[in-house]
């Protein structure tokens, strides 16, 4: 167990307890914890197991990692919500994933599921969005994991005028890109063809496949004009 542990720590920022220090989540009276170390480990035994704060605690104690309350345990992960975003930061930047800040409002969305801990837990879905290059969430919204008004939808979010969303091939709905397009924002999102059917500017079904086909080599990008109904333009009286 102490060789795993050394291990995860390994792949930690090397300066992970300056950033502790600098975003308040490490303070000189660390209560109930031996040592930095055992502070961040516990917390992870919260994050990364997705252990309640009661069964987080007991492990903890258990383990001789450390003795503090759940309520302790609570504050201590409220405060270190910094040190995790900073670290995730520099892990990026060592992996050379730097992103420049260009003016460019720049949004991901996705959505995950989410399993309350025990044995009855209920099962929840997050969805959420991330600013680019700070990687800091801007909106979430929770809902049941299945039923009507949970599934991944554009719609579901605010959108502000020049926004640039990016998400992946299940916000592919002509609803959701009219949903942005009317505020006059930019999305990016991978076609799912059988869910959102593209149209040439006549409003016949756009020949994707054969301009695909055209595409001889690797590397080559080309684009071309579409559109999609919601309902199509041409219709509109």
């Amino acid at each position: 167990m102490e060789e795993d542990w050394e291990t995860l720590l390994s792949f930690f920022p090397k300066n992970w307890k300056t950033l502790g220090v600098q975003s308040g989540a490490i303070t000189r009276s660390l209560r109930g914890f031996p040592s930095e170390e055992e502070l961040l480990r516990t917390l992870l035994i919260h994050l990364a197991c997705g252990y309640s704060l009661r069964e987080t605690i007991v492990r903890a104690k258990t383990a001789k990692i450390a003795d503090v309350s759940d309520v302790a345990l609570l504050k201590r992960l409220q405060r270190s919500r910094e040190w995790f975003h900073e670290m995730c930061l520099v892990l990026m930047a060592e992996q050379g994933i730097k992103i420049p800040s260009s003016g460019i409002k720049c949004r991901l969305f996705d959505a995950t599921t989410v399993n309350e801990p025990g044995k009855t837990g209920s099962l929840w879905k997050i969805h959420y969005s991330i600013r680019v290059p700070s990687f800091s969430c801007d909106f979430f919204e929770v809902t049941i994991a299945e039923g009507k008004g949970t599934g991944e939808t554009l719609t579901r979010f605010p959108i502000v005028e020049f926004d640039y969303i990016i998400a992946d091939r299940g916000y592919s709905h002509s609803s959701g890109i009219k949903h942005v397009t009317d505020q006059r924002a930019y999305v990016l999102v991978r076609l799912n063809p059988y869910q959102m059917p593209l149209f040439d500017v006549s409003g016949k079904a756009f020949p994707l496949l054969k301009r695909l086909k055209e595409i001889k080599s690797t590397g080559v990008v080309k684009g071309w004009k579409a559109f999609v109904r919601s309902p199509p333009i041409w219709l509109k009286k």
